[in-house]
């Protein structure tokens, strides 16, 4: 059975958009009747080309399309162009002004804002890829023009987006209140897995977080030879939220690493304890991201609170923080200056992968 990390694999190359700030699309989309969607970057997904080949589970008419595609590593966007992301451009503003809306999925976060900012002053729909941004700072200011302008962003797990969410909801009112919980996934990366559980956690069980302690081993290459001389040990981050209602604080374990298990998330509440684990079959992943992303840009509806988008992203700050500090750290002390760690291994990775090098 294909697994969620095989699908990823499949799907190496890039993202995603969304939709038109007015109600009425311009005329070279109207002709179409589809919103035409604006690769920025290379990035570890595909799911732009999906709407060329949506899942089979996929019922309604597909009213997206790819529009073109821009990298700044030179040869990059022309293979990404013959994969079927269209016409090539030589500047991302350009590409964002014949688009009705964009996807970001360049993978150096540290660029985000830098690359959302003409298409939020657009009023498009934009796409981030996980993590959000680098900075705390740029965070704050990609929602506020949001707000400002009227232009919807989405920046997700794949994992909120399915039914075992609710199921969880429904458990938690029936059984609560929640004590803690342990959320896993097995993939190792420290900026690009850590979202996986955190918004999975937060989608699930609600927010209002305080603080995050990181331990554990911390990995930011992507080179997949460094990964298999060392085998990877596992990532924690624990979280203690606010208390709700007078009850004692939630504890969260929120955990990733090499070893084999599922996505899963282990509630316990007062009464009982209980594993709800996220599909992770090819269909199980593709159908309900695709769905939830086809939504957004047609419909123009976040599919997560920015208040949620905004503490997630605070919690892998601050989680970065308490490793670099040796303690817990709480969300509300962070500044606009704190950032995430960066390494040049994952643009590294990606290009290699995309270009075929060895």
């Amino acid at each position: 059975m294909a697994s969620r990390r095989t699908f990823l694999k499949k799907m190496s190359a890039a993202g995603i958009g969304g939709i038109l700030a007015s109600g009425k699309a311009p005329a070279f989309a109207q002709d179409m009747n589809k919103i035409k969607i604006g690769q920025i970057g290379l990035g570890s997904h595909s799911f732009l080309l999906t709407f060329l080949n949506p899942p089979k589970s996929f019922k309604e008419p597909v009213r997206c399309i790819p529009n073109g595609v821009w990298d700044d590593e030179p040869g990059v966007a022309e293979v990404m162009s013959k994969r079927g992301y269209g016409r090539v451009y030589n500047d991302y503003a350009e590409l964002t002004k014949e688009s009705d809306a964009v996807h970001i999925e360049h993978a150096d976060y540290r660029k985000v804002f830098e690359f959302a900012q003409p298409a939020l002053e657009s009023g498009k729909a934009v796409f981030i890829n996980r993590p959000f941004t680098a900075t705390i700072a740029d965070a704050e200011e990609v929602i506020r023009l949001a707000r400002g302008y009227d232009a919807p962003v989405m920046s997700p797990s794949s994992l909120e987006f399915q039914p075992v969410v609710a199921e969880m909801q429904a458990f938690v009112k029936e059984n609560g209140p929640i004590r803690a919980y342990e959320a896993y996934c097995p993939e190792p990366h420290f900026t690009w897995h850590f979202p996986h559980v955190i918004n999975y956690a937060h989608a699930a069980l609600g927010g209002g977080i305080e603080s995050a302690y990181f331990t554990g081993d911390f990995v930011m290459s992507l080179e997949a030879r460094q990964d298999r001389v060392r085998p990877m040990g596992s990532s924690l981050i624990v979280l203690t939220y606010k208390p709700r209602d007078g009850e004692p604080p939630i504890i969260g374990m929120n955990h990733i690493g090499i070893h084999p298990g599922s996505y899963h998330i282990d509630i316990y509440t007062v009464k009982e304890n209980r594993l709800f684990e996220a599909g992770t079959t090819d269909s199980a992943v593709m159908h309900y991201m695709f769905a939830a992303l086809h939504d957004f840009y047609t419909k123009r509806i976040p599919p997560r609170p920015y208040e949620a988008v905004l503490e997630q992203h605070r919690v892998l700050v601050a989680a970065n923080a308490s490793r670099l500090t040796g303690g817990a750290v709480k969300l509300a002390n962070l500044g606009g200056s704190d950032t995430l760690p960066w390494s040049e291994s994952i643009r590294r990775w990606l290009i290699r992968h995309a270009l075929n090098k060895k």
